[in-house]
């Protein structure tokens, strides 16, 4: 569980007022324009709900700061309205986007519940690294929008079949990884990209405790750095995966590590990075920057 918790812990005034707008109220159906709403806590979800909504609906993201960090983020009084007014919420779940969790609570829009959708369930809050649940999240929202706008319905869930055939792809490349690097280790300072390491059949050797700390926002105890650092020096992984938008002294001093052993560094991100706005492309990244890194070298 992270202690700089999620999108966010703003439990104070803010999100009173999210409550208290959201139950003193009946929500929009429509964006003023005759089209459904859909609010996403981050622009990951923003974007995969944008690749099924299409031109029919229109789509508004909470979070879409390329460096900051997600758990940080705290909503504004324009976004407690936007919550109120939207017809379909789209949000990870599992208190990760704790904020939205709380407005999804009053609120009368439809909800899709990245972690509710997860099956087999699993332990990292990072969902949205785990593509075949965002199959099933373009599904759900292909459905929620249907039932809002029945007129559009064949348009949603085509476009949300075409995501899935899209994703099918880069799911195909991850698995890839694996085939061509059985018993491959990596290193990862968090487990914000673990669901898609699994899925590339990686294992993330890096101490737990290490990881903990660096993902509760704290610095991990010598031992376990030099742990770490001794598990890059020693060549004994593959690569290092770094989650920039929380990078620190610490992880910055294990990716120096990395450098100079010449072991690779991929960078991963919980939002979308400066210039991408389709969740496709994002991962197609994700698992490229991957297969170049266990690439046999010269």
């Amino acid at each position: 569980m992270r202690i700089r918790h999620r999108l966010t812990q703003a439990v104070g005034a803010t999100a009173v007022a999210v409550l208290a707008l959201t139950a003193c109220g009946t929500a929009s159906s429509d964006s003023g324009d005759g089209k459904p709403s859909i609010v996403a806590s981050t622009d990951v979800y923003g974007a995969i709900a944008t690749a099924v909504a299409g031109e029919d609906a229109t789509v508004t993201s909470l979070f879409t700061n390329p460096t900051g960090d997600p758990h940080e983020f705290e909503p504004s009084a324009q976004d407690t309205l936007t919550v109120k007014k939207a017809s379909v919420l789209v949000y990870n779940g599992g208190h990760y986007d704790a904020y939205m969790e709380k407005a999804a609570e009053g609120a009368s829009a439809a909800k899709v519940d990245a972690t509710s959708i997860q099956s087999p369930k699993g332990e990292n809050e990072h969902v949205f690294y785990d593509l075949p649940t965002m199959q099933k999240v373009a599904d759900a929202v292909a459905k929620a929008l249907a039932e809002k706008d029945a007129a559009h319905r064949e348009g949603y869930v085509g476009r949300a079949k075409a995501f899935s055939t899209k994703l099918d792809a880069v799911i195909a490349q991850a698995r890839a990884i694996g085939q061509a690097n059985p018993g491959a280790k990596v290193a990862a300072t968090e487990p914000v990209a673990g669901y898609l390491l699994t899925l590339a059949g990686l294992t993330d050797v890096a101490p737990a405790r290490y990881t903990a700390a660096i993902e509760s926002g704290t610095d991990p105890a010598p031992a376990d750095i030099a742990a770490a650092n001794a598990l890059v020096s020693g060549k004994q992984v593959r690569a290092v995966v770094l989650n920039s938008q929380t990078e620190n002294p610490v992880t910055n001093a294990l990716a120096k590590t990395a450098e100079t052993a010449g072991v690779p560094v991929v960078k991963v991100t919980e939002s979308l990075p400066a210039g991408v706005d389709d969740y496709v492309t994002w991962q197609a990244g994700n698992v490229k920057s991957l297969s170049d890194a266990l690439a046999p070298r010269p």
